[in-house]
């Protein structure tokens, strides 16, 4: 029976649909699953770093989301920073982030600010 609905279902023109519907489903499960972080919240890191970098950004919130690998290392980061004014800003945030999480510079992403907007 079961074989039955599969060829019903196989040979009807939505089965690509449905497929990609099926696809992206199981993605959303997937990247809902946030890898031990703390439901609704940041982790400790995070807020840590939160902290750190509203003091070097103190015109506005700053946000910060970090990537890691099963064993705890950093894979990477990104920054929001919200009125984030002058490239200074954005070098200064870069680096500290850099420093502290001990990452290149190439696995960070600092986003926001007028500057980059023109």
């Amino acid at each position: 029976m079961a074989r039955g609905l599969w060829e019903r279902l196989r040979s009807a023109r939505g089965f690509g649909v449905l497929t990609l519907l099926a696809l992206m489903a199981l993605l959303a499960l997937v990247l809902s699953q946030d890898g031990g972080a703390p439901p609704g919240g940041s982790t400790e890191l995070e807020t840590r770093l939160e902290r750190i970098l509203s003091l070097v950004n103190p015109n506005g919130d700053v946000r910060v989301m970090v990537r890691e690998d099963g064993e705890g290392g950093v894979t990477g980061a990104v920054v929001v920073a919200e009125g984030l004014a002058n490239l200074s800003t954005f070098l200064e945030l870069q680096e500290a982030v850099t420093t502290l999480l001990q990452i290149d510079a190439s696995r960070v992403e600092i986003i926001g600010g007028q500057w980059m907007g023109g």
